[in-house]
């Protein structure tokens, strides 16, 4: 952590970058460690995370909100999960485990507000029902707006593999929500 802030000459984004560690360290290391059952390389997967934050800096508006924390737990669980891989070859991930960070504590109208909040459990209900390897992407795309390298540079996997994973999510979230939206839309 120490090097990659003296190598950041921009005073503000290096404190954006030190107010995101110190604000997230404690979460991001208990998800890794959550995953990896071993303190050192949970360490060192925070530690690459926040590396990876910092060419994604700039999508980051405020600090202290779930949208924030939601992104860094995706990154980090996506880190910790390649490390597993390679020491396991597989994964058992239980989307239950995994805490509800996409709630945005904005203020605006209460009917506005319930209304948004009964839409993004919706969606993640829907996102809950496909592969997490699809729903990470669909994330990273749709709310966080990056680009299919962007993605590919967080998650540490090809474009091709980006592009194809989007695809499959894509088909998933049609296949389940058949005939959904019409149903709620008539309600």
């Amino acid at each position: 952590m120490f090097t990659l802030m003296m190598t950041i000459e921009d005073e503000h984004t290096q404190s954006k970058i030190e107010q995101i560690y110190r604000l997230y360290r404690k979460l991001l290391y208990f998800t890794a460690y959550d995953i990896l059952k071993d303190y050192h390389e949970a360490e060192d997967v925070v530690q690459s995370a926040i590396v990876k934050i910092y060419s994604q800096i700039d999508k980051i508006d405020d600090i202290q909100c779930n949208k924030t924390r939601g992104f860094l737990v995706i990154i980090v669980r996506n880190l910790a999960f390649n490390i597993y891989n390679m020491r396991k070859k597989s994964i058992n991930f239980d989307i239950e485990k995994t805490e509800n960070v996409f709630n945005e504590d904005v203020e605006i109208d209460p009917e506005q507000h319930v209304i948004k909040i009964d839409n993004a459990e919706w969606v993640a209900r829907k996102l809950a029902q496909i592969n997490p390897e699809y729903a990470d992407v669909l994330v990273f795309r749709y709310t966080y707006q990056l680009s299919s390298e962007e993605i590919a540079d967080l998650l540490n996997i090809s474009e091709s593999n980006v592009r194809v994973r989007l695809h499959r999510a894509r088909k998933a979230l049609q296949e389940i929500m058949k005939g959904d939206y019409y149903d709620r839309t008539g309600e």
